[in-house]
């Protein structure tokens, strides 16, 4: 139940910051648009996320539902594949643009490219290396 009431303090918050970045840029003018953008989503995530919580905490079909959902192994297992998957075709991609990007001339964009599969490999071997000790 502690759990259930730190999600929607969280999520109340989330939704009262993306109001706050919505009026500050939309209508004060004080930001960026971006921003106001990003607010509209904190807000509209916020709901959608409070909406959940709420049948969840009131629609015990739904809750066991969840319950199960969340511990099974097969749901887990596919998690963890797409993940390795969306990883392993994001670097293709992303080493295939530094490469296009280059010869197209773009080379600050074929930087970020490159340096963005520089980072994700980086954490990957870090995130190898732990694993391998604690496993």
């Amino acid at each position: 139940m502690n759990k259930i009431k730190s999600r929607i303090i969280k999520y109340t918050l989330f939704g009262i910051l993306g109001a706050i970045m919505l009026v500050l840029s939309e209508t004060l003018n004080l930001i960026d648009t971006f921003w106001g953008g990003m607010g509209i989503g904190f807000i509209v995530i916020s709901a959608i996320r409070l909406i959940q919580i709420y049948r969840y905490q009131n629609n015990e079909s739904y809750a066991e539902e969840i319950n199960i959902r969340n511990g099974d192994e097969r749901n887990r297992f596919i998690a963890e594949k797409a993940r390795s998957l969306a990883f392993y075709y994001y670097i293709l991609i992303a080493a295939i643009l530094t490469i296009v990007l280059r010869v197209a001339n773009y080379n600050q964009s074929s930087s970020i490219f490159a340096y963005s599969i520089c980072i994700q490999i980086f954490i990957y071997w870090l995130g190898y290396q732990w694993l391998k000790r604690k496993y």
